[in-house]
């Protein structure tokens, strides 16, 4: 009895044992197959979807993306005497003729005089809490406007444009002072302290120094010492070393300047870019080229000047339209476009040569028709193609049969996608 139950045992153990290999073989090959489908899938994500496409209108283009530093043609106005802080008269990126006043500094004694204007500009604040004065519009305005800046204000982190904002919010809160003390409903005690304002201003500004435009151009505190040191003098020292060891950061803004402003001729400046494309290394002075900034804008240049290195060049180009947007800045990214070109855009995958080199694409249809075409222009992807006019038809050697047969691709054509020799024949 023994012998048989150990028998019985035997052969459930072994049923058990062919029943869970036989599972472990159901589930490899269920994760077989899903691996299988999986990699299916992803083959056919990464496939083209068709094996034609439709000739469109389209643009290509050549560019790459570099850095550059900003020179321009800038004269610093600074009094080594005042050191008291200045006042703007001309803002940041204001147009001035030459000789026209930008800004002023304070005398040692104005220091004593804005502690005493920063008390009265407190009790103004405290007789406004309780009363109320008679609607304007001018005060609604610039309410409104010191609203604007503080909501900016409150979500800035960067301390220079805190300081920015800062400043254009006293501003206007004196403007807010000074025009309180000319609307009705204004209180004779409020009146008294916005003209003894006044008055301690008008003492300010009979003890300061004015500063004024050796040139014309755009006006501009954000001083970095650089001025004198990227000129438009010499360009042959800007080396791709030069450059680097002026240890810039990239779109880093230039700091306001609390003792010095300057004068930007705004009608051209320079970028010099160290590039080693192929492109850069076949270009020449005079070529058009244009620079795409980070904000999408599109600028024209011209290559004014190279500097021949090993393996490498710096491109010095040049700009006729100043833009305000750099004037915060001495060392950008962008996008340098060697070339652009419009017409009909075909993909470079759908083009073959016959032995003589001449380029063709396969129009589909009832029967295929090889159409031959110019490349005007290809980059890496694409190309933009055009039919070939009669005389040039005539240049290739081809006879009067064959042109009066020549086949023009146009627009929506459907085209073959990898054609073969086969296709040719």
């Amino acid at each position: 009895m023994k012998e048989k139950s150990k028998k019985k045992i035997a052969k459930g153990e072994k049923s058990s044992h062919s029943k869970i290999n036989r599972n472990k073989v159901f589930i490899a090959l269920i994760i077989i197959a899903a691996i299988g489908y999986i990699l299916y899938a992803v083959l056919l994500l990464n496939a083209d979807g068709t094996d034609t496409f439709f000739v469109e209108q389209g643009t290509i283009h050549e560019e790459e993306s570099v850095l550059g530093y900003i020179i321009r043609n800038e004269k610093v106005i600074k009094n080594e005497e005042y050191q008291n802080g200045i006042v703007q008269i001309a803002g940041e990126g204001e147009k001035v003729h030459k000789d026209e006043a930008i800004f002023q500094y304070y005398s040692d004694e104005t220091k004593e005089i804005s502690k005493k204007i920063d008390e009265i500009d407190l009790q103004i604040q405290e007789q406004l809490k309780d009363k109320k004065i008679a609607s304007n519009s001018d005060i609604k305005l610039i309410e409104n406007q010191i609203e604007s800046q503080l909501e900016t204000l409150r979500k800035l982190n960067n301390i220079q444009e805190i300081t920015e904002y800062s400043k254009t919010i006293k501003n206007l809160l004196e403007k807010k002072i000074s025009t309180l003390g000319e609307i009705t409903g204004t209180t004779n005690e409020l009146k008294q302290l916005i003209n003894e304002r006044n008055s301690l201003s008008q003492q300010i500004r009979n003890s300061t120094k004015y500063l004024t435009a050796p040139i014309s151009g755009v006006v501009s505190y954000r001083v970095d010492n650089l001025e004198d040191e990227l000129t438009t003098e010499d360009f042959n020292k800007l080396t791709t070393a030069y450059l680097e060891n002026l240890n810039l950061k990239t779109g880093q803004i230039i700091a306001t300047s609390g003792e010095a402003g300057k004068v930007i001729d705004n009608f051209i400046y320079y970028i010099a870019t160290s590039v080693d494309s192929t492109e850069a290394m076949n270009a020449k002075i005079g070529d058009k080229v244009t620079i795409r900034l980070s904000t999408n804008d599109e600028i024209k240049s011209e290559i004014a000047h190279i500097n021949e290195e090993e393996n490498r060049r710096v491109l010095i180009l040049k700009i006729d339209r100043m833009t305000e947007k750099l004037i915060n800045y001495r060392k950008i990214s962008f996008e340098l476009i060697w070339w652009s070109d419009s017409g009909l855009k075909v993909p470079n995958k759908a083009i073959i040569e016959d032995e003589k080199g001449l380029s063709y694409l396969i129009r589909t249809g009832s029967n295929m028709t090889k159409l031959l075409v110019k490349i005007v222009n290809k980059n890496e992807n694409y190309s933009i193609v055009s039919p070939y006019s009669t005389e040039e038809l005539t240049e290739l050697g081809l006879s009067q049969d064959e042109i009066k047969s020549y086949k023009k691709i146009k627009l929506y054509d459907e085209i073959l996608l990898f054609p073969s020799q086969e296709n040719l024949k």
